[in-house]
């Protein structure tokens, strides 16, 4: 028995020998640990359209920048955990085919010498191309003027702008001639018209076009029983766009004009009482020229019942009578027009609302969107073809009852157009809302800029006619100065940024550093669009 137990023993010292002569005889590989890095947290582009590039560096802890032996898989994960496999090289360079929304990317890295794999993932955060930015209409080149629909899309976490061509499919309507775009509207009645010069159309999209929907004659919007051109076209809306904002201040009351009938509703957004006329009754239309006068920085009003610093009325120029009107109506609806009255302070400044001296008649209006109170203007001509220009800033009663707008800041003269190069021939013209007195127009490829009281002229020539030149001052806040040149040599389009400066002594014109683009359109109106409000 004792011989058994002894046996083991001498065994087990045996073994315990071994090993402790056998101490420090193994080899030890070093395991290559692979690192990755140069890839940001986040990623931004825009779907559908946008390219993403990741380029990451990868090193091993002992193969260094030695990557041969490295096998690569890019993935994207999507809910549930299904990965679906975009490459297999080290670089990622991935065409943005995707919905709009944040995306999870994995790089995979494996050492087939060892089988040791690292993971590291990123997100690619993907805006809609319709989302925020500008909406670029015009013809396509060489197409017979067929309407094309593009966008400069600005893009969450990006400075820089990306160019969208077509967000509307124009090859099944085969919509021709484009006109411009309009947006007027809140949250509960907004609406998005797109003009040819043919029809109006109200297309509806958030984060990506839907339908281009309806017709303006079949929106049901204007029910009218009176005679009236048939069918109706559109010739202007109020309030357009707010300062700074997507959005008009207006939110209840809207005014729209066609070649022939005024209409204005208080909320409900349907209209059945024509308002170019002096009396709820009436049945004797004037002619108006096609442009609604208001202040741009106030909410419409129809003047009875409404008082205060926030509300603007809204004005017609009557070419039968040739006087400017106002929309009146009882605390439920629009019905009529009154006339405005002359007033001392008026006529001291030579700009008459009626009764206007030798055949005065407008030939030209707009509103501004000036600092605090956006400003009015009109262009009258008399039977002596002199010319002359009224400013005015319209404005409601601050106290107790009243049947007459207020109307303010008043400034009159006459514009010398034999002084003022080529502005009988001018093609398109607006007023500058980020100087006291300045006016541009333009006339084939020359951009002109008139200061009317200083009686400064200056001119700018662009390589292509210029087709579109209006303000812009809806996308940044508290930035009423810039404004848009867009031009066309035959096959391109392009499109600039400017700012006005406003100096009475001399004539500048500022481009915008990194602001102009070529667009692959002739361009005749650019909207901002900020978010899914249409």
């Amino acid at each position: 028995m004792k011989s058994k137990i002894y046996i083991p023993l001498l065994v087990l010292a045996g073994f315990m020998t071994a090993c402790v002569e056998d101490e420090g005889s193994y080899t030890y590989t070093p395991v290559n640990e692979i690192n990755i890095d140069g890839i940001e947290d986040t990623y931004y582009g825009m779907a559908y359209s946008d390219v993403i590039e990741i380029t990451p560096n990868i090193t091993g802890s002992v193969k260094g920048e030695d990557i041969s032996d490295y096998e690569y898989t890019w993935y994207r994960c999507r809910s549930g955990h299904v990965h679906d496999t975009i490459s297999h090289e080290k670089d990622l360079v991935w065409p943005a085919q995707a919905s709009p929304g944040t995306h999870t990317f994995y790089l995979s890295v494996k050492d087939n010498a060892t089988g040791y794999e690292k993971n590291y993932s990123t997100s690619i955060q993907l805006s809609s191309p319709f989302s925020r930015g500008f909406l670029i209409l015009g013809n396509r080149p060489h197409t017979d003027n067929l309407v094309g629909l593009d966008m400069l899309a600005i893009l969450n976490g990006r400075n820089d702008t990306i160019y969208a061509k077509d967000v509307f499919d124009n090859s099944e309507h085969q919509l021709k001639n484009a006109k411009a775009l309009i947006y007027t509207g809140n949250m509960r009645l907004n609406r998005f018209y797109l003009q040819t010069e043919d029809a109006t159309y109200n297309p509806s999209f958030t984060t990506e076009f839907e339908t281009l929907g309806k017709e303006f004659n079949d929106l049901g919007l204007i029910e009218c029983l009176e005679p009236h051109k048939v069918p109706m076209k559109l010739m202007d809306v109020g309030m357009r766009q707010g300062v700074h904002t997507a959005m008009p201040l207006s939110s209840l009351p809207r005014a729209y004009i066609t070649e022939d009938l005024a209409f204005a509703h208080k909320g409900t957004e349907s209209m059945n009482l024509a308002l170019n006329r002096y009396s709820a009754y009436s049945k004797d239309y004037f002619k108006f020229h096609p442009y609604l006068f208001y202040n741009t920085r106030k909410r419409l009003s129809h003047v009875t019942n409404d008082y205060g610093n926030a509300l603007t009325p809204i004005l017609l120029y009557d070419v039968d009578y040739n006087c400017f009107s106002y929309m009146h109506g009882t605390a439920l609806q629009f019905t009529h027009m009154v006339q405005v009255q002359n007033t001392a302070p008026l006529l001291q400044n030579n700009i008459y609302m009626m009764n206007q001296p030798n055949g005065r008649t407008i030939v030209y209006g707009e509103n501004d969107y000036y600092r605090s109170n956006g400003r009015c203007y009109a262009i009258m001509k008399d039977n002596d073809d002199r010319y002359f220009l009224y400013r005015f800033v319209l404005g409601m009663p601050g106290m107790g009852f009243a049947t007459q707008p207020t109307i303010s800041d008043p400034y009159g003269c006459e514009l010398k157009v034999a002084e003022i190069t080529n502005f009988l021939q001018r093609e398109h013209m607006f007023f500058a809302s980020g100087a006291a007195s300045q006016m541009y127009y333009s006339v084939g490829n020359t951009l002109y800029a008139y200061d009317y009281v200083s009686k400064k002229l200056g001119s700018k020539t662009f390589d292509g006619h210029i087709t579109y030149l209006a303000p812009e001052v809806c996308s940044i806040r508290n930035e009423i100065s810039h404004y848009w040149v867009a031009t066309f040599d035959g096959d391109k389009g392009h499109l600039y940024k400017m700012k006005t400066v406003d100096n009475p002594n001399q004539i500048e014109f500022m481009e915008l550093e990194g602001q102009d683009w070529e667009i692959d359109l002739e361009i005749k109106s650019v909207l901002w669009k900020a978010g899914s409000f249409y």
